[in-house]
């Protein structure tokens, strides 16, 4: 029963925090581009794609890294981030290795730098290029 109720909130966030999303979408300036084309897109490559991209087999965890709308989606276990807020991402839980059950990515730890990165960029609403959402 705890886990058809964790699984039934966790859909139920996932649809709150998207049409937050959806709503609340302003289009990144070209900073913001900059920032995630130098920094954020070169972490998720190297880091993620390999488990969480459309190229990825099989897919980890239903995530999906490649895209806006991937990362928004979420996978398995709901939304990975909530836009505005690191602390409250699941994101952030993972990359930071203080959960031992739950550290990304599973191999090596990220450094402080790319750690402080993305959670800069999450802090900053999670801006991604138009034309690549």
């Amino acid at each position: 029963m705890a886990n058809r109720t964790e699984f039934l909130l966790a859909a139920a966030l996932t649809f709150v925090v998207a049409g937050y999303l959806r709503a609340a979408d302003p289009v990144a300036s070209a900073g913001q581009v900059e920032f995630f084309e130098k920094r954020i897109r070169p972490i998720l490559v190297d880091a993620c794609y390999r488990c969480h991209s459309t190229d990825a087999d099989p897919l980890k965890a239903g995530l999906r890294l490649d895209s806006k709308a991937g990362l928004l989606k979420g996978g398995e276990n709901g939304a990975v981030i909530v836009p505005g807020h690191p602390e409250q991402s699941r994101l952030i839980e993972a990359i930071g290795w203080e959960n031992p059950d739950f550290q990304m990515p599973p191999r090596r730890r990220l450094s402080s730098a790319q750690v402080a990165d993305l959670t800069d960029w999450i802090r900053d609403g999670a801006p991604w290029p138009a034309s690549q959402s």
